[in-house]
């Protein structure tokens, strides 16, 4: 015990350091660490956003879908072309075709309420959020700014699931989410190069405030006075008056005729001859002095107005029965769609000599007959055996089922992608 005391006073600073030492490397290992992978949805080679998802470890499409953990989804803003309409009918089409029909029909009304939550329209750099807490909550931000809570586990998973879905938006965007393939330094790039202004910032949390702000309102109108009702004025009746007696009118006296005055004749005065006037010089006109040219006064530029936030736009508001009996016709007829063009699809001979597959993601827009009207290709194949039978598959199967009654028809746009995958 003695040895024990000396060595405790010679080296208790060692000891506390070590003890230190260790608190700080058991605190590390409970920590969680945050896994983030990137990627970017390309079509016809122009980056339309930039994504991220955060998850407690490498992600795994099973697991995330099954009993999903706490994570964040986000996206950053690249193209113009997004607006809030475009983003959420991307969303809305990629669920339809992952979701069943009942699940579908339970979580319908929070697409509709998530975009209605955004105060403005969408516009490059932005970004928007959705984090999930592990439990059932999932909130919404728009450049770091809560615009909406909801308690739908179940949205989220279906979120999740235009991502890294059986029929997710791009394969090779799965691919690089779930960390099967590394993104291009291209992709991060964008990423991080997408972030709003501080501008932007501010009229966004503006905006928020305003559709957060309570509505006044309208106070109900003052009756109107009850008017009296008049009483009837007694009836004067009037005194009779007595007629004047008519005066006697005197009769007009002649007056004489006045006498004629002599008349006077006058005299002729002598005429005075009238002298010629005297000549008068002329005056040479003189040269005017011709005014001095005044300079010329530049207009001042007029004030440029300060630039305005675009306001979203307000859709139609539907019941959550009317939204979910949107979005299952949808469903039923995108599925429709995709088995009329499948039919069509096959593996081209070469495939199977060279052992390729690989997948073509199309743009298809119908008119209200279901005529095709135009077909882009938006993520092409690396073999371009593959996007040729696609285009091939597409113009074989018009003219194609026009849409039903209840959805937006003329013109009816979608996107599909077909896999060319080799049997086992």
């Amino acid at each position: 015990m003695k040895y024990l005391n000396r060595f405790w006073q010679a080296n208790q600073l060692l000891v506390l350091r070590l003890l230190l030492a260790a608190a700080a490397v058991g605190g590390a290992t409970t920590a969680v660490a945050q896994n983030n992978q990137y990627s970017a949805l390309i079509q016809s080679n122009q980056p339309q956003f930039a994504a991220r998802l955060e998850t407690p470890d490498r992600p795994d499409a099973r697991e995330l879908l099954g009993k999903t953990p706490a994570s964040t989804m986000e996206y950053r803003i690249i193209s113009d072309r997004i607006n809030n309409r475009r983003f959420f009918k991307l969303l809305a089409d990629a669920i339809a075709v992952n979701t069943d029909a009942q699940k579908l029909a339970k979580n319908a009304s929070f697409i509709s309420r998530s975009r209605s939550a955004l105060p403005v329209e969408l516009q490059p750099n932005d970004h928007l959020a959705f984090h999930f807490d592990g439990n059932s909550k999932v909130t919404m931000h728009l450049n770091g700014e809560q615009v909406a809570s909801f308690e739908a586990p179940d949205y989220y998973r279906m979120l999740l699931s235009t991502w890294i879905g059986q029929v997710p938006i791009s394969s090779r965007f799965k691919r690089e989410i779930l960390g099967q393939e590394t993104a291009d330094a291209d992709i991060r790039a964008l990423y991080d190069g997408a972030n709003p202004s501080a501008d932007r910032r501010a009229q966004v949390a503006a905006a928020i405030r305003q559709q957060n702000a309570p509505q006044a309102v309208a106070a109900k109108p003052a009756p109107a006075p009850v008017a009296k009702a008049e009483q009837p004025k007694p009836k004067v009746v009037a005194a009779p008056v007595a007629k004047p007696v008519a005066k006697p009118v005197p009769l007009p006296v002649s007056k004489p005729a006045p006498k004629p005055e002599p008349t006077v004749t006058a005299k002729a005065e002598p005429k005075v001859a009238a002298k010629a006037p005297a000549p008068v010089a002329k005056q040479t006109p003189q040269a005017k002095p011709q005014p001095k040219p005044q300079p010329k006064v530049e207009p001042k530029p007029e004030p440029q107005p300060a630039p305005t936030v675009a306001k979203a736009q307000p859709e139609p508001t539907l019941t959550e029965e009317q939204e979910a009996i949107r979005l299952l016709l949808r469903q039923d007829y995108l599925m429709r769609l995709n088995r009329e063009i499948n039919v069509h699809k096959h593996i081209p001979q070469r495939a199977f000599t060279r052992r390729a597959e690989g997948s073509v993601r199309l743009a298809i827009t119908l008119d209200s007959n279901g005529t095709l009207l135009k077909i882009d290709i938006v993520e092409p194949s690396k073999h371009n055996m593959f996007n040729e039978q696609a285009l091939e598959a597409v113009g074989n199967a018009q003219p194609f089922t026009p849409p039903p009654t209840g959805l937006e028809a003329d013109p009816f746009e979608f996107e599909t992608t077909l896999y060319y995958d080799l049997p086992l």
